[in-house]
């Protein structure tokens, strides 16, 4: 937990929220994928069907129950009644139909449909009952359903039908969207006729776009902003000397990642991509970029597995590698302007050069870097594995061939034979030690990196209360209150 709910909370005021990114949109279709920024947004305006409790149990949320059919491959899930869209409109199980299906429609290119592919519709049985129609069991259902990214929270289909959710998003959420000023905020203002107002106390949340990290931090300081979530080691550093702040730590699923697109040349030899990961320094990244804030790992997910022939940094290694392969080897790694994304493009410049390899760095938008990638014009990337309840949604989505996900172009019979091995899983057992072979097999191709475990840490100035701790590296700031003002 990264914090305990306090007593007697206070209704009223205006809590400012201070975001590195700006929102793509929040469209299921045109907006793409939610980062933490957008996550932290779009979870006061728009819900999921299920809550993930800090017990480790699923709670019913704008869902009331579910069930599975004996062959596991049909899933019905009872509504909650009396939940209205923020225009007044009924929520029902035909907006949950639509929603999905939407997404799983291979003609609207979703990059949400790689990741809930087992998923072959959605149907309706009545006014408050869907049902979800499998191709096979799928363990990880109720993380779909349950969890904080653009294929779990459910948006109006009249707003999308109309081609405005994306810049003007109606959910079902406890605060409603107000005004987008792009580039430097976001505000939503409390929904009077939230099912579950009892639970939400502040008058109206102001998201601050504020790229860069020591100026969100220090906006934090002087009491310009509330909260701010942040990955920056000298802050983080800073904050936990800090006595006038608290900070909320918690550890995630999940993990920091590298792409290494092995559908272009020279990463499309396995002799390449294991020099390169040689010479990467995940120790070194953690120590210098992050300041020792985040866990060295070596595979995404939050239990433990034996040998995952982790590829350890080791310059001499890289070097015979490189010599093997026997001709010069001239790579481009895009990355995010920010501090971050520019500080490790250059840790990783200098070593690729002690291992023989020439790495052009190419700084673009984080947008422009998403749309790069999911293009295939790249060929090494920085991306990350988000925190969730079960990552192997994600790890199929990058690593089965059909997946409209899988951007790092690897493809091959084996990857394909231990990402279906998991997805079909009979039992979570079963889940697990496929997810644990498959990340082996990725570590062996080298087609991803692994690094930084996903730590998130949220500062707050001292009057904020109602932490109750935060999933998916999203801190559930639609429940906070202020004890003064």
């Amino acid at each position: 937990m990264a914090g305990a709910v306090q007593a007697a909370p206070k209704n009223g005021g205006t809590l400012t929220v201070g975001l590195e990114t700006d929102v793509r949109g929040f469209d299921t279709v045109k907006g793409g994928v939610y980062g933490v920024s957008g996550r932290t947004v779009s979870g006061a305006i728009e819900e999921p069907l299920l809550m993930y409790s800090a017990d480790g149990k699923w709670e019913p949320h704008l869902a009331t129950s579910w069930s599975n059919s004996d062959d596991g491959k049909t899933w019905t899930v009872k509504l909650r009644e009396g939940v209205k869209f923020h225009d007044g409109s009924d929520f029902d199980a035909g907006d949950v139909a639509a929603h999905y299906n939407r997404i799983l429609d291979p003609k609207n290119k979703s990059r949400s449909r790689g990741f809930i592919t087992a998923i072959k519709d959605a149907e309706v049985v009545d006014a408050h009952t869907v049902r979800f129609n499998l191709a096979h069991p799928w363990q990880g259902f109720l993380g779909t359903i349950g969890g904080r990214d653009m294929a779990s929270l459910i948006e109006s289909p009249e707003q999308t039908a109309a081609d405005k959710q994306n810049r003007s998003p109606i959910g079902t959420g406890p605060y409603i969207f107000q005004e987008w000023r792009g580039g430097d905020r976001i505000i939503v203002t409390k929904n009077p006729n939230y099912w579950d107002k009892d639970k939400i106390h502040l008058d109206k949340i102001v998201y601050r776009i504020l790229p860069d990290p020591q100026t969100r931090f220090q906006s934090l300081k002087a009491g310009d902003v509330d909260l701010i979530w942040t990955d920056r080691g000298s802050s983080i550093v800073n904050a936990k000397k800090d006595k006038s702040i608290n900070v909320f730590v918690q550890d995630g699923s999940g993990s920091g990642l590298v792409l290494l697109n092995a559908s272009k040349p020279p990463l499309d030899n396995e002799i390449v991509r294991q020099a390169v990961r040689h010479a990467m320094n995940q120790k070194a990244v953690n120590a210098v970029l992050w300041k020792n804030t985040k866990a060295f790992v070596e595979h995404p997910m939050p239990f433990k597995c034996g040998d995952v022939n982790y590829p350890h940094h080791n310059i001499e290694k890289a070097k015979e590698l490189v010599k093997q392969y026997g001709k010069p080897i001239k790579l481009q790694m895009i990355h995010t302007t920010t501090p971050r994304g520019r500080e490790y493009g250059e840790i990783n410049q200098q070593l690729f050069k002690k291992a023989g390899i020439e790495l052009e760095l190419v700084p673009v938008d984080q947008s422009i870097l998403v749309k790069r990638v999911f293009t295939n014009e790249y060929m090494i990337s920085g991306w990350r594995i988000a925190d969730s309840i079960d990552v192997g949604a994600q790890l199929f989505a990058l690593s089965y061939s059909k997946s409209p996900y899988n951007i790092t172009g690897l493809k091959t019979p084996e990857l394909d034979k231990l990402a279906l091995g998991m997805r079909t899983a009979k039992d979570m057992q079963t889940r697990q030690e496929m997810q644990c072979k498959l990340v082996g097999y990725i570590n062996k191709t080298g087609n991803m990196e692994f690094g930084g475990g996903n730590r998130y840490h949220i500062i707050t100035q001292p009057n904020i209360k109602g932490m109750r701790g935060f999933s998916y590296g999203t801190p559930y700031v639609w429940y906070l209150w202020k004890e003064n003002g």
